[in-house]
């Protein structure tokens, strides 16, 4: 995980020098949003200007411009859309990454992956998106077919809804189910396997506690904010409060 975070840095700082050196913008890879201090930490150092793009609000990954001051930023991210046959099965948000992984895709090419019931969408580098429709063909035993859009999809997200609930403790797998109504069984599995970040840092502890503020992002389902922690209950059961932004 260090290593990864230098070697980032370091294209990070390699792409504001070139964005300086140049006088012009120069669009770089994608970032989790977390790490924009980094690019921005750049930007100063090099003299330019750092702006971010997603594709869309909310987005979880983002990608850097790095630009002089008194010119605008470009960003050059594209929406793919994927699509299956839905009567027989539907890839989920890890078997599509996992199939996307496979084909060598670098994970820094590539914006957020939105898995829906009979279609995905995925914003990325114009290098990748141009790949994608002649080399993407299956995910999860799923046949696929993929092409590139033109304009950005209409993505549905709720308007951060709130939820009232009580858990055993503060655990990552207590809260995490609480969140999405679901089993901890299945909450605990999604974290197992790497589809869990917190303050967008991958966790695959169960036990992780969390604190007030700490936000939950869900591969493929969206945000889960923890926004309050209450006394105890009678049962020993803690109130919280969620503020959910799941996708539809």
């Amino acid at each position: 995980m260090r290593d990864e975070g230098q070697r980032q840095e370091r294209l990070l700082a390699d792409q504001a020098a070139r964005a300086s050196r140049a006088g012009l913008a120069v669009a770089g890879r994608f970032i989790p949003d977390a790490d924009r201090g980094d690019a921005v930490h750049a930007a100063r150092v090099a003299g330019v200007l750092a702006a971010f793009d997603g594709g869309y609000e909310q987005a979880e990954r983002i990608q850097v411009c790095f630009y002089p001051e008194g010119e605008e930023p470009a960003f050059t991210g594209q929406w793919s859309e994927i699509r299956w046959n839905p009567r027989f099965a539907a890839p989920d948000h890890r078997a599509l990454m996992g199939s996307l992984m496979a084909l060598g895709v670098d994970r820094s090419y590539m914006g957020d992956l939105i898995a829906g019931e009979e279609r995905a969408w995925l914003y990325c580098l114009p290098n990748v998106a141009a790949r994608l429709p002649t080399e993407w063909h299956e995910a999860g035993r799923v046949a696929i077919r993929v092409e590139t859009l033109d304009a950005a999809p209409a993505l549905t997200i709720s308007a951060g809804t709130i939820l009232r609930d009580t858990v055993p403790s503060l655990r990552l797998d207590a809260v995490l189910s609480a969140g999405l109504r679901e089993s901890r069984a299945n909450a605990a599995e999604r974290i197992r396997r790497g589809d869990v970040d917190v303050n967008h840092r991958r966790e695959e502890r169960v036990d992780q506690t969390l604190r007030t503020g700490d936000l939950l992002s869900i591969h493929g389902f969206g945000r889960i904010r923890l926004r309050a922690v209450d006394e105890p209950n009678r049962r020993g059961r803690l109130p919280v409060e969620l503020e959910c932004f799941l996708r539809k």
